[in-house]
């Protein structure tokens, strides 16, 4: 398989550094408006390839993803310390549009996986510009904060995160909404476990919304856990495991909520999203997740009436 990533930032070259440690894919192919840095950063990773196995790290322009099988969406302008990822709703737009608008000349049949900030609304205008069908676009979601969330949880008991089973929903923003309804660890809820305290791990869980503007103020960008996320997405798909994660899918009647893009659990294979889950929430989840859903609904109608997508 081929991945092109569009964006060479530290992102973009982060995760295709982790892709060719996994070596896992044919090539990664590095598109950046800069060249020079997508230059430096594929001889970079190239220069140690020797070691890590056969995947080959490549710089091109967009006629380069004419035979991708996956093209991940890193591009746009970062958040600032004291933004929030919808503060980056207009000024991401053009970037966005742009990119799909140059995707779709060489490549109609790729899955398009949006990584930019605000991911849930990135990944509708993709979806819109693109044309493509609904199982080949999707975002990362909650992915990443879902990722937080467990790797916390698990420490916070003492017990390998990767048996703890609990997502976030909704907006990958302030507004998400933990599901603790269902959340267990190795199929054991929470509640059973030595140590459980309810208020302890809601205050973690508000916590994580907002993390990300931690590592923001402190070193300038969320790098090393969203590639790690990214990569294994790619990954997922590469090795078609028919994975449940908690991306970001169009929805149809989803607890009434309809016509956007958000987090939610939904099945990946290699040919993109299989289906989406409706989990059986409590009266609160589904509350915390429309409202999720109508923040993302209004930042849509806003870039509508302001003229920025049809």
């Amino acid at each position: 398989m081929k991945v092109s990533i569009i964006g060479a930032g530290r992102l973009g070259a982060t995760l295709a550094y982790t892709l060719t440690l996994k070596d896992i894919v044919r090539e990664v192919t590095l598109i950046d408006i800069n060249r020079n840095l997508s230059r430096g950063e594929m001889l970079d990773i190239s220069h140690g390839i020797s070691l890590t196995g056969h995947t080959r790290v490549r710089t091109a322009e967009y006629d380069s993803v004419k035979n991708a099988d996956i093209i991940v969406i890193t591009a746009g302008i970062p958040r600032k310390p004291g933004e929030s990822r919808l503060d980056l709703n207009k000024k991401n737009v053009h970037i966005l549009k742009d990119i799909v608008s140059n995707i779709v000349k060489y490549n109609k049949s790729a899955i398009l996986f949006v990584v930019s900030n605000p991911v849930d609304i990135m990944t509708y205008v993709a979806y819109k510009v693109s044309g493509f069908e609904r199982k080949k676009v999707f975002g990362m979601g909650t992915m990443l904060d879902t990722t937080r969330l467990r790797s916390a949880i698990g420490s916070y008991f003492n017990l390998n995160p990767k048996d703890v089973d609990i997502m976030f929903l909704g907006e990958h923003g302030d507004s998400m909404t933990p599901v603790f309804s269902l959340a267990s660890i190795n199929s054991v809820p929470l509640s059973s476990i030595p140590g459980y305290d309810k208020k302890k791990l809601e205050e973690m869980a508000e916590y994580y919304k907002t993390c990300a503007a931690e590592v923001i103020a402190l070193k300038g960008g969320t790098i090393f856990a969203p590639a790690i996320v990214m990569a294994e997405i790619v990954e997922s798909m590469v090795k078609d495991r028919r994975q449940i994660m908690p991306l970001s899918v169009y929805l149809e009647d989803y607890y009434g909520i309809n016509g956007i893009y958000t987090g939610v659990p939904a099945i990946l294979s290699k040919d993109g999203i299989e289906d989406v889950i409706k989990l059986p929430l409590n009266k609160k989840e589904i509350e915390g997740l429309k409202d999720s859903a109508s923040i993302i609904q209004n930042a849509i109608k806003d870039l509508r009436d302001s003229g920025f997508i049809e």
